[in-house]
């Protein structure tokens, strides 16, 4: 075990040293650290082609990418440096800050090899002795960690958008909020029900707001991420207003759930429907078309009157009504989400748009239909063909 070179990330601030081990080494070091980082993915199915196949290459002593570790903000300061010994060396990386950044399923196939008993004795002493080549950043902050680990998503498994918006945003989830708890993508239980949200689809309508845009989160660009980030991460004003915003839609969702009844779909309902948008309140309003389009309303609202708060919209959601039975109520929209569903090309988009259009007419107190549920259903709707159904063009016939 030896350090071969070290040099520095202008950028992160952080020095990077570059290892040279044998697997076994390894192995004593990445099986200690294997859950050490919780924005780590869950483990991929060894029954993946991939990792089948890296299996049986690194029994015969395959060469593979640079594993990348890192010590956590809270280590004490390391000094890895060429031509240390390797007691110190070895103490060093002991370290229980210490975390995988990039190489968490090679580590899993390298245990898998190792304790495989059918791999004969020679092969497997062959196998431990056999040189890798490790990355270890010293000296990152929580914001570097989070980068260096979007930006080594690279590898055949990358992590989807839902589970890159989640390590992004994820100081949000330091602290608790007024009993709402958040299910993540590494979360082994999913809850569903009132006062339970996913994760991302809550960073999504907390973003709508933002941007007054319901616009889904299709890419995000690391660069212009990372050289805000910090900010973003330690800005008391902009987590606060993200635990007002949850606390604000999450206030909307009990007052519906409550004024219908805690509504739930009926039989007879359930069969007039192709498609179900939500089978109760929460499977409605948990959705993050919804949330989406809440939050793009609300940011809206707030533009265009700078003396409207979060507090004086809450206000007034004790006052939101309904016309006849709350049931038919939330099941014609539901029709109307299922109508919108069966004609549109971006079917997420075009319910964002429509739910947008919806929350406008329900808390806009300008409109003709202000906190009257069922109104502002048909009158979203006639807005939201307006928009979309475009006018037959004149033929020579006519």
């Amino acid at each position: 075990m030896r350090v071969l070179s070290v040099i520095n990330d202008g950028l992160l601030q952080a020095t990077n040293a570059l290892l040279e081990m044998t697997i076994g080494e390894y192995l004593d070091i990445g099986l200690r650290i294997l859950h050490n980082n919780q924005y780590q993915r869950k483990r991929v199915s060894r029954s993946s082609s991939v990792y089948s196949l890296l299996n049986e290459d690194m029994k015969r002593l395959c060469s593979i990418p640079t594993i990348v570790l890192a010590f956590t903000d809270g280590a004490p300061e390391v000094d890895l440096h060429e031509g240390m010994p390797e007691d110190e060396l070895r103490r060093l990386l002991s370290n229980d800050n210490l975390i995988i950044l990039d190489g968490l399923q090679r580590t899993y196939t390298m245990r898998d090899v190792d304790s495989d008993l059918l791999f004969y004795d020679e092969g497997k002493r062959r196998f431990k002795e056999h040189k890798i080549r490790i990355e270890v950043y010293c000296g990152l902050s929580k914001t570097g960690i989070l980068y260096r680990m979007l930006t080594l998503n690279t590898g055949q498994t990358p992590m989807s958008k839902r589970h890159e918006i989640e390590i992004l945003y994820s100081s949000y989830l330091d602290n608790e909020i007024d009993g709402i708890s958040f299910n993540r993508q590494i979360d082994p239980n999913v809850q569903r029900g009132i006062d339970v949200y996913d994760f991302d689809d809550a960073i999504e309508g907390f973003n709508a707001f933002l941007d007054a845009d319901e616009a889904p989160i299709d890419r995000i660009d690391l660069l212009s991420v990372v050289k805000r980030l910090e900010k973003v991460v330690n800005n008391d004003y902009q987590r606060d207003m993200f635990e007002q915003f949850i606390r604000l839609y999450n206030g909307f969702v009990h007052v519906i759930d409550e004024k219908t009844n805690h509504w739930t779909i009926g039989d007879l309902q359930r069969g007039r429907l192709t498609s179900i948008y939500g089978k109760d309140i929460p499977g409605i309003f948990n959705k993050s078309q919804t949330l989406s389009a809440f939050g793009a309303a609300v940011g809206n609202l707030l533009w265009k009157s700078e003396d409207r708060g979060f507090g004086n919209i809450s206000e007034q959601f004790n006052n939101i009504s309904f016309i006849g039975d709350t049931s038919e109520t939330i099941f014609h929209l539901l029709q109307i989400l299922q109508e919108i569903r069966e004609g549109a090309k971006k079917i997420g988009v075009a319910q964002r748009l429509y739910m947008r259009l919806f929350f406008e007419k329900l808390l806009d107190s300008h409109s003709e239909s202000y906190l009257n549920f069922t109104h502002s259903i048909t009158r979203a709707k006639e807005q939201y063909d307006a928009k979309t159904i475009q006018p037959r063009q004149a033929s020579l016939f006519d």
